[in-house]
């Protein structure tokens, strides 16, 4: 699901505002629930800063393989390997819809329908409309049963609709999960007249699932939610509660037609579905080709971010990893230094960081 950034700032904010009241020039901070660390494995995601004057970045990524990581680079705004969303059948040869977001730059992707993993092609997408069509690789599409669209641009206000996807799995599992609400406005975002805003609790990992009228009939694909962090901070004190929205089912055929016209003439249209029918053709989607042992074990995301300026040597007025979990995002601890410390050097903050980094990690993985 497309949010803002704003709730990494955040967490940032109050790791530095803890870390600046130490004596010491590093020093470790976890949230503030005192989240357990897993015994995370080998596959470490880092982000970089988006400046890195100092090319700090390949001894970063040096430093994390010699504690036996395997480090890939993440960009800031773009979703990784893995990342998660939720799709729908289309067809009966095994197309399957979602957003674009989802599988980001990846060409392929991986799916779980009833919890069977297939392996599919990314056949078209298109960024501006926020829309992807992927299809299960020939020799392995099982019996799937086509979800029907709405083949009208009838949106009223106050209409029930509901969702069903994969919100959270991580930690809510592989499971379907069911939602009702109602149409709040036939635009969306700013008027945006290719949306609906509807009520119905979605969460990460609903993005690129259906959203259904009352008869269990696709009319749009739930796109993004508004980030409640960004939203409190620009209205000075209001938080959100359940504004979300959806592509409108007329854009969506509307892209279908363009991307493939054969199947554009086999989709079914206006047929009714009960709820237990519908969760039999929502898939799991995830973007790139991942094997059943990478999905189960716990991963790390680090995010590194850094001021320097020089004085009589090169010095950090601020250096800070935060360590996320890949699936859940929860932030988990963060490590480095958030003032400046004369006595010190970029090289001795580098070694100092890592060795709370070492330590905590090793701390934990022993309780």
């Amino acid at each position: 699901m497309k949010t803002n950034s704003a709730s990494s700032v955040v967490v940032l904010l109050i790791g530095i505002g803890v870390l600046q009241g130490c004596a010491s020039s590093t020093e470790v901070v976890k949230n503030k629930n005192n989240t357990p660390i897993q015994s995370y494995t080998t596959d470490l995601y880092l982000i970089p800063p988006p400046r890195d004057p100092r090319n700090v970045v390949p001894t970063i990524v040096r430093e994390f393989e010699t504690m036996g990581f395997k480090v890939s680079l993440l960009a800031p705004d773009k979703p990784g390997v893995g990342s998660q969303g939720t799709g729908f059948v289309i067809s009966s040869d095994g197309h399957i819809l979602t957003c674009a977001h989802v599988v980001g730059e990846e060409q392929t992707a991986t799916v779980r329908i009833s919890g069977i993993r297939y392996e599919a092609d990314i056949v078209n997408k298109d960024k501006e409309k926020d829309l992807a069509l992927l299809k299960i690789r020939k020799g392995s599409v099982p019996a799937l049963m086509p979800l029907s669209f709405r083949n009208d641009k009838r949106y009223g206000i106050g209409e029930d609709v509901s969702t069903v996807g994969f919100p959270l799995s991580n930690l809510l599992g592989n499971s379907a999960r069911y939602t009702k609400g109602s149409i709040s406005s036939t635009t969306g975002l700013k008027d945006d007249p290719k949306q609906i805003q509807f009520s119905a609790q979605i969460q990460p990992g609903n993005s690129g699932g259906p959203l259904f009228d009352k008869d269990g009939i696709v009319l749009g694909v739930v796109s993004q939610t508004l980030n409640p962090l960004r939203t409190l901070a620009d209205t000075g004190g209001a938080l959100p509660q359940n504004i979300n929205f959806a592509i409108k089912g007329d854009v969506v055929l509307e892209y279908l037609g363009a991307a493939d016209k054969d199947l554009y003439r086999s989709l079914v249209f206006n047929k009714s579905y009960s709820v237990d029918d519908l969760q039999k053709s929502v898939v799991k989607v995830r973007s790139g080709i991942v094997t059943e042992e990478w999905e189960k074990r716990p991963k790390l995301v680090a995010r590194l971010d850094y001021v320097s300026f020089w004085d009589l040597w090169p010095r950090f007025k601020l250096f800070a990893i935060r360590f996320f979990d890949f699936d859940s995002h929860d932030f988990l601890f963060a490590a480095g230094q958030g003032r400046d410390n004369i006595l010190s050097n970029e090289d001795k903050v580098i070694k100092d960081t890592f060795a709370q980094i070492r330590k905590t990690l090793r701390a934990e993985n022993t309780q």
